[in-house]
C-alpha cells in the first residue's frame, strides 16, 4: 500500500492510497469479519439486557432485536467499546499461522 500526493488541475493537494488487489481483498476481509464479529456481540449484549429485565427472548421478534441491535451500537462509546474487545479475536483470528 503506498500514499500519493498529487495535485489536481485547480492546483490542490490531494492524496491518494493505492493498494495492491491481495492488500484490498484482505482490507475487505478485515472489515467484514470486524463488522460481523461487532452485531454478534451487540446482539448478546441486547439479549443480555432483555434477560436483566425480567423478559423472554421469545417475546422479542427478530426485527425488533435486530433494531434494538442498532440502537445499541448508535452509541458510540458501546460501539467503541465492543470494537475494541473484539478486535484482538479477528486479529487472531485472521492473521494467525496456519
Amino acid at each position: 500500500m503506498t500514499t500519493k500526493l498529487t495535485t489536481n488541475p485547480l492546483g490542490q493537494e490531494t492524496t491518494a492510497t493505492v493498494m495492491t488487489a491481495k492488500d484490498l481483498k484482505a482490507a475487505i476481509k478485515y472489515r467484514a469479519c470486524l463488522t460481523t464479529m461487532v452485531r454478534f456481540q451487540a446482539r448478546h449484549r441486547v439479549r443480555d439486557n432483555i434477560r436483566a429485565q425480567g423478559h423472554k427472548i421469545s417475546q422479542y421478534s427478530a426485527k425488533d432485536i435486530a433494531q434494538l441491535v442498532e440502537d445499541y451500537l448508535a452509541v458510540p462509546e458501546q460501539r467503541e467499546a465492543i470494537v475494541e474487545n473484539v478486535k484482538p479475536w479477528v486479529n487472531d483470528f485472521l492473521f494467525k499461522k496456519r
